[in-house]
């Protein structure tokens, strides 16, 4: 039989997905992947812990009213270039909120003269800080993958801490030390390029 798989067409990402229809189910898991990595931004963007929750639901209401209208140009409108324009604005209005409820007179603070000077830098923020969600998200799923002390040895190893030290302390050989180290990190990489494929635009991964 002759395959068919190369007419098969391209899955759709859950980002693809959200942004045709506003009710569409894919909007649940989508926003349990980006809210955690959202929150984080705003903390960096000055916003309080206690409120941190609370902005990140405004952000990501916003996020599902405007991803419709979104128009994906890599070259020139990235998906997260846009996405730390939203955030950015969400949390300057979150402060000057917060000032005019404290009947403050100047509703530009330092704070957001900083947000609003830092929108290159914040865009660089966004890339390191997707990155390193990614790659904690993948390394959530190696945990239900791998048995034992698989994953942890692989992150010691990446901390830095010697085989030696980790086989004397997990009662292994250093032989398997370095044999788990190198099947964790094979999976790492495909499981972190599958939550690309799942969580970008396709001319994003």
């Amino acid at each position: 039989m002759t395959s068919q798989s190369h007419n098969l067409p391209t899955r759709l990402s859950l980002l693809e997905l959200a942004q045709s229809e506003k009710n569409h189910p894919a909007w649940e898991e989508l926003l349990d992947y980006y809210r955690p990595f959202i929150s984080r931004i705003l903390v960096h963007l000055g916003v309080a812990k206690s409120d941190v929750d609370d902005v990140c639901q405004l952000t990501l209401v916003r996020l599902w009213k405007d991803l419709a209208n979104y128009q994906h140009q890599p070259k020139r409108a990235r998906f997260r270039s846009w996405l730390s324009h939203l955030i950015r604005s969400t949390a300057v209005d979150w402060h000057r909120q917060q000032r005019r409820n404290q009947k403050m007179v100047d509703t530009d603070s330092p704070v957001i003269n900083d947000i609003l000077m830092a929108e290159s830098e914040l865009e660089q923020r966004i890339e390191v800080e997707w990155r390193d969600h990614i790659i904690g998200l993948a390394l959530e799923r190696l945990r239900t993958i791998f048995s034992g002390n698989a994953v942890d040895v692989f992150v010691r190893s990446v901390e830095g801490e010697s085989a030696a030290s980790i086989s004397e302390d997990l009662n292994m050989s250093e032989e398997s030390v370095y044999v788990l180290k190198h099947r964790v990190k094979k999976r790492l990489v495909h499981e972190a390029y599958e939550l690309r494929r799942e969580l970008e635009l396709p001319d994003d991964v």
